[in-house]
């Protein structure tokens, strides 16, 4: 379980290293009804910058073999965007498991990193895609995450 800051706090506080840094501009169409980006647009933004990371690590998911899937993701919200916004979404990655992993993540202001809309985490399970079961994670992900560690 993530310990998520309280709104001010520094949120390189998230458990992990921080691995990427995706920037988006928050689109007119990501907006409520209320004038602040909707709720379901934060998880995007998340899952953008996880998919990212995973390109610059190689993974190739025309293999279709195997591959990280989501196990679990949450997201706490902390103060709305309001458009027009330059997102910065950071992303740490945590200790490697026998077959996951977490990545914990925020959503900030691109200008203004202290202003923190969002955190949340991520649990990324390895599956095998044929038979959807867990499998260890490869030896080259695992070395990966643990020199993040050190």
């Amino acid at each position: 379980m993530i310990n998520v800051p309280n709104e001010g706090d520094d949120v390189t506080q998230l458990p992990g290293r921080l691995v990427h840094v995706e920037r988006m501009k928050m689109r007119w169409a990501d907006m409520d009804a209320l004038g602040h980006m909707n709720n379901t647009v934060y998880f995007r933004c998340l899952e953008q910058a996880r998919i990212s990371w995973f390109d610059g690590l190689g993974i190739d998911y025309a293999d279709r073999t195997q591959a990280p899937i989501l196990g679990s993701v949450s997201c706490r919200f902390r103060i709305p965007v309001v458009y027009p916004a330059d997102l910065a979404i950071s992303l740490y990655a945590g200790r490697p498991r026998n077959s996951s992993f977490a990545l914990s993540s925020a959503i900030t202001d691109e200008k203004d990193p202290a202003r923190v809309y969002a955190t949340g985490e991520a649990v990324m399970v390895w599956i095998d895609l044929r038979d959807g079961k867990s499998r260890p994670l490869p030896d080259w992900l695992r070395q990966r995450l643990q020199g993040l560690q050190q």
